[in-house]
């Protein structure tokens, strides 16, 4: 049997909008200083994986983070458009609370039944996961020297979940991730995608994991 490849996923380092918990999408803010740390520990971790090739959302804070990957492990840095974050449409910008509060019955159905959700004025999540299918069917096939990593948002990632393990969209509540965190799946053409570990949180300035 061929030896697996080892996919690296990375949630961006925090930024302000996600302190304030906003729906951030295509809001092209940088990581603040906590982001700036999750960033250099996740990198840490990455050089340890021997990650080579790393591939981002062309948005700000993933951009910011993937440079630290890069920089610290010497892998080979390329924007890719399908793992760019959901664009919320109206949502844009708000607090959770905001937009529940200027429809309740989309909010509602958002939360119940995430998978057929169109947020107004955005994408669908039908949207976003059929992009995301065959961009790893496409890194995949590609020839890599090592490991290689994907930077992207809370949301996608989440998503990414879902697609690789060839579940519902349902379970994207039931899936956790912090800024900084790293998983990691593997591949074989015989047996696909399996999970090896989920939200992993960076390394601290200290070098351990953070706390």
């Amino acid at each position: 049997m061929s030896e697996p490849v080892k996919i690296y996923l990375v949630r961006h380092g925090e930024t302000d909008l996600n302190r304030d918990k906003r729906f951030r999408g295509h809001s092209d803010v940088p990581l603040n200083e906590d982001g700036v740390l999750q960033a250099a520990g996740a990198a840490r971790m990455l050089k340890l994986a021997g990650v080579t090739n790393v591939y981002t959302s062309p948005i700000r804070r993933s951009v910011e983070t993937a440079t630290a990957i890069a920089v610290v492990t010497g892998a080979r840095m390329e924007t890719d458009d399908d793992f760019v974050d959901i664009d919320y449409g109206e949502w844009q910008g708000l607090t959770v609370e905001e937009a529940r509060r200027k429809n309740a019955g989309e909010y509602e159905a958002w939360r119940r039944d995430p998978g057929s959700f169109a947020f107004p004025g955005g994408d669908s999540i039908a949207e976003v996961t059929d992009r995301l299918r065959p961009a790893f069917d496409r890194l995949i096939e590609r020839e890599h020297d090592g490991p290689f990593a994907v930077v992207s948002h809370l949301a996608v990632l989440k998503l990414c979940f879902t697609v690789l393990m060839d579940v519902s969209a349902d379970y994207f509540w039931r899936v956790g991730l912090e800024n900084g965190a790293v998983s990691l799946f593997t591949h074989k053409p015989e047996t696909g995608y399996t999970l090896e570990s989920w939200n992993q949180p960076p390394f601290s300035a200290a070098g351990g994991v953070a706390s």
